[in-house]
């Protein structure tokens, strides 16, 4: 299992069990203990002022983009 904690700050490309794909820098991991969830999320960065909560469980890939 990768260890998102380490990613934070990385420009990523995330594709979800639907399909949906997401690229833009990954800025928090949220523990779903802290929200009443089953499951820990990522937030990744992919416009300007938004982000988008990708439940860990659904992730299919995720790869390190270089700059």
């Amino acid at each position: 299992m990768m260890d998102y904690h380490d990613l934070i700050g990385e420009r990523v490309k995330v594709v979800d069990k639907d399909g949906d794909v997401y690229i833009g820098p990954l800025i928090t991991y949220e523990v779903g203990l802290d929200s009443d969830e089953d499951f820990d999320s990522i937030g990744i960065k992919t416009g300007e002022g938004y982000y988008e909560s990708v439940p860990i469980p659904d992730i299919v890939s995720c790869e390190v983009l270089e700059d």
